[in-house]
């Protein structure tokens, strides 16, 4: 018979706030965007001879802003896959779970622990290479035309 990991009441607030949080955080980076959209583009245009500079240090700040947060998903997804490999069990053992869980032993865990490490890696290269198309098109600015 399969063993069931109980859903967790405390991890399941938790959960919740972490949810209510960062839609409250992604909601409060938009306002403020809306918000100083105007005085922002006032300060990157209103130095001719330095409106490259400024332009570049706001897409390379933007590109920060944007890809950490994959960087550091992947990093906890390569993390945990790494954690169901060494237990031979998902979820691995003192993880709690917000729902009731089966926990899945052997080949599948193996599986899902590979499954995890590779998707570990496609976020982390696409929040690089977003980083990197950001910074080339920040240089690109910078430079002007040819």
């Amino acid at each position: 018979m399969t063993e069931i990991r109980r859903a967790d009441p405390a991890a399941r607030r938790q959960a919740v706030w972490l949810l209510m949080v960062g839609t409250l955080v992604g909601g409060l980076l938009i306002l403020a965007f809306e918000r100083y959209r105007r005085p922002l583009r006032e300060w990157m245009g209103s130095d001719p001879r330095d409106a490259a500079h400024r332009i570049k240090l706001a897409l390379v700040l933007l590109a920060v802003l944007l890809s950490a947060p994959g960087v550091a998903f992947a990093a906890y997804l390569w993390a945990f896959g790494a954690k169901v490999l060494r237990a031979q069990q998902c979820p691995p053992p003192g993880y709690l779970v917000i729902r009731d869980t089966p926990v899945v032993g052997g080949r599948a865990a193996t599986m899902r622990g590979h499954a995890f490490q590779i998707l570990a890696i496609c976020l982390g290269a696409a929040s690089l290479l977003l980083w990197l198309l950001l910074w080339r098109l920040a240089r690109a600015l910078a430079t002007g035309p040819p």
